[in-house]
């Protein structure tokens, strides 16, 4: 190649480059404070605030009775999904689309602070893209369901093994296996999908990361933010009718389902 064309090809590059916008702050800004901790904090102040403000206009006393369950129904529903938002901003999970809205992009360096450099083990517990991070934390996270599921079924088997005493309410007994199955189905689901399809496939087709990096942190945090309300259904009644909410069981069941309510819908979008 001659020195025309070498400075040409330069040419070319240069000025195909994609400019990249102007970096605010340190590499990372926002990101650098956020982790679960920070999520679970934010995410209990939120839902905290807003079960306090639900709480005045919920109808209580009224003679309608009927009237009144609705209102406590979108109370508890309403902490619920406010707990979501909240750990989902605590985590970091939407400071790409904030800076968006302030006119300002995530640049290169923020990029690669994302994807875990100079996070350290801190990465583990942080909004991360990197394909290998998230599998990882998928395959905990599925270890942990498995465990939680394991320990529900002791309790089932400890009631089923005591004869001769009732060692759980008959409503509890039921709430403990509609959620010991549908934590394990959803702990089998995400052990296959989770830790495979993030950790190993991007290494076997030769890819750097998965197509939408963001979005694969988004679907595991998710996830994470899932599971709390389905476990707190144990607190609130419990889900009565079976991990698959039969009918009419599921409409006359307490308030404990809205957690099983919540759980499935944020494991959908996840």
């Amino acid at each position: 190649m001659s020195t025309i064309d070498a400075i040409q090809t330069s040419d070319i590059f240069e000025q195909s480059a994609v400019p990249q916008p102007k970096q605010h702050g340190k590499a990372g800004g926002f990101l650098h404070r956020t982790n679960v901790l920070t999520g679970t904090g934010l995410g209990l102040v939120l839902s905290i605030v807003t079960y306090a403000v639900g709480s005045k206009l919920v109808p209580w006393g009224t003679q309608n009775s009927d009237y009144s369950q609705v209102g406590l129904n979108a109370l508890i529903g309403a902490t619920y999904i406010a707990w979501v938002i909240g750990f989902m901003i605590g985590i970091g999970a939407f400071a790409g689309p904030f800076r968006w809205m302030l006119g300002h992009d995530i640049t290169h360096d923020d990029a690669e602070y994302m994807a875990g450099k100079g996070q350290g083990k801190w990465k583990y517990w942080k909004y991360t893209t990197d394909h290998k991070v998230v599998g990882i934390q998928y395959l905990v996270m599925a270890l942990v369901l498995l465990g939680c599921g394991g320990f529900f079924a002791m309790l089932i088997r400890t009631e089923l093994g005591v004869t001769w005493a009732e060692v759980f309410d008959p409503n509890f007994y039921n709430s403990l296996i509609g959620t010991h199955g549908i934590v394990m189905i959803i702990a089998m689901i995400i052990v296959v999908s989770g830790p495979l399809g993030n950790f190993i496939m991007p290494i076997m087709i030769g890819s750097r990361d998965m197509a939408f990096p963001r979005l694969n942190a988004l679907s595991f945090w998710l996830l994470f933010a899932a599971v709390p309300p389905l476990l707190s259904n144990l607190l609130l009644g419990g889900i009565r009718d079976g991990w698959t909410a039969y009918q009419p069981l599921g409409t006359q069941a307490p308030i404990g389902m809205l957690g099983y309510q919540i759980c499935i819908i944020t494991f959908a979008f996840s």
